[in-house]
């Protein structure tokens, strides 16, 4: 009821914002329009640093556009789950949302091969213009659902949380129930490492784990934090395996209508928040991860030749990626692999 509610606020919200709007030339020369609504949405508690940010960008555009745009954040599913926020763009109810890219799959498969195993890293986010170039590559995958992808921010080096258990190698996973944020690319991983992938948003996999509806998740350190150390003491990692990315998605037509000056700030805004968010990224996961470890939590990292075993498994849903979509993953390589 409550988000419907909320629904309903914002779209009569907007409605009367284009109202206003529309009324201006009427009204005496010189008074001042209504405030643009730009609606932001995610799916995570206000505690995890994603929904600060967020917060950070909202507040920025508040003030760089003197309040000509009116930026408002909306938490914890509120408003919409992301893969809702992210049908949703281009109805006026949001205008931009920063989804795990495992959403984009669903109405875009080949954007699947940022979440590939082993293939996003650090050191080539990290370089040179990778990611602007990477941002147009993705954005050409969606453009046809009226989408624009600003960029990408980093998540974390994703982990298993198993309740009682510590995961050391391959076998490990063997018919277990492990939730995901969902895509087909990391669900075809789970079977390839013999686990049963489930679905289901962050603010329900807590409760699901401490009520045995699943046996593990896959997550990453904000997600151990969310679900806390009494329901899982132990996160066991496999550097590397899935380095998961957040994708900024904006309403395409929304942006392009702003006044050029507007425009401009809200891309120059999310270049910068984008621009210095990877390093921050890094430094809040092991923040956090030491916050994790010093209240009880403990961190397995799975031995080297049990990663090369996962390396192997990883390798064979890349294969099948590119048998689909050959000229993508040939792209993406020509990227990620440019030095200097």
């Amino acid at each position: 009821m409550f988000k419907s509610f909320t629904r309903c606020a914002v779209a009569l919200g907007l409605a009367a914002g284009v109202a206003l709007s529309g009324a201006a030339p009427a009204q005496a020369q010189g008074a001042a329009q209504a405030p643009i609504e730009m609606v932001l949405t995610n799916e995570i508690a206000t505690s995890h640093w994603g929904t600060k940010l967020m917060e950070e960008y909202a507040g920025l555009i508040n003030q760089r556009t003197q309040g000509r745009i009116k930026a408002r954040v909306f938490p914890s599913g509120t408003l919409y789950k992301d893969k809702d926020a992210v049908a949703a763009l281009g109805s006026g109810s949001v205008h931009m949302v920063w989804p795990v890219s495992v959403q984009l799959e669903s109405i875009a498969p080949a954007y699947g091969v940022v979440n590939l195993p082993f293939a996003v890293t650090d050191e080539a986010m990290q370089r040179g213009d990778t990611s602007e170039k990477l941002a147009a590559m993705l954005s050409a995958l969606v453009q046809d659902k009226g989408i624009r992808i600003m960029g990408l921010m980093r998540t974390a080096d994703l982990m298993f949380l198993f309740k009682d258990k510590e995961i050391d190698a391959v076998n490990d996973l063997k018919g277990a129930k492990v939730r995901l944020t969902g895509g087909r690319v990391l669900q075809s991983l789970m079977r390839d490492l013999g686990a049963n992938p489930i679905s289901m948003p962050a603010s329900e996999m807590a409760a699901a784990l401490m009520q045995g509806a699943i046996d593990g998740i896959y997550t990453s350190a904000g997600g151990w934090e969310m679900v806390g150390t009494n329901a899982a003491r132990t996160a066991s990692i496999v550097p590397g395996m899935n380095l998961l990315t957040y994708s900024v998605c904006v309403d395409d037509k929304w942006l392009k209508g702003l006044p050029a000056d507007l425009r401009k700030v809200v891309e120059d805004t999310t270049a910068e928040v984008i621009a210095s968010q990877w390093k921050r990224a890094i430094t809040s996961d092991q923040e956090t991860m030491d916050r994790l470890i010093a209240t009880g939590g403990k961190l397995v990292v799975v031995p080297q030749d049990q990663r090369a075993k996962f390396l192997e498994i990883g390798a064979k849903v890349s294969e099948e990626y590119t048998r689909r979509f050959p000229e993508v993953w040939k792209q993406f390589q020509s990227i990620v692999q440019t030095k200097g």
